[in-house]
């Protein structure tokens, strides 16, 4: 049986400084073979978590300045990103 080819790793660092200098543009993340472990770099990503431990940090800085959306590929999940303005607290 034989193995499937591996693939790029994602540079969050580099991909998160892309979407801050393209407000509103929706750019590719990466390409993962499995929808669980994409669905939860998403989400670390729109949430600001760290992106492999605390000691690692996120790139993905302010929290909720970025939105996430995934989709099926033939081979497996795409994650695409967009960084949108930080938002500011609405006080009455």
């Amino acid at each position: 049986m034989s193995r499937l080819a591996k693939r790029p790793r994602a540079n969050h660092q580099q991909t998160a400084e892309a979407l801050r200098q393209q407000p509103g543009v929706w750019l590719v993340v990466g390409d993962y073979r499995n929808s669980i472990t994409a669905k939860d770099i998403a989400h670390r990503i729109s949430h600001g978590y760290p992106m492999s431990g605390p000691g690692y940090g996120t790139p993905y800085q302010p929290v909720g300045a970025y939105e996430t959306r995934t989709e099926l590929t033939d081979d497996g999940t795409r994650i695409h990103a967009r960084y949108t303005e930080p938002r500011k607290d609405v006080r009455s």
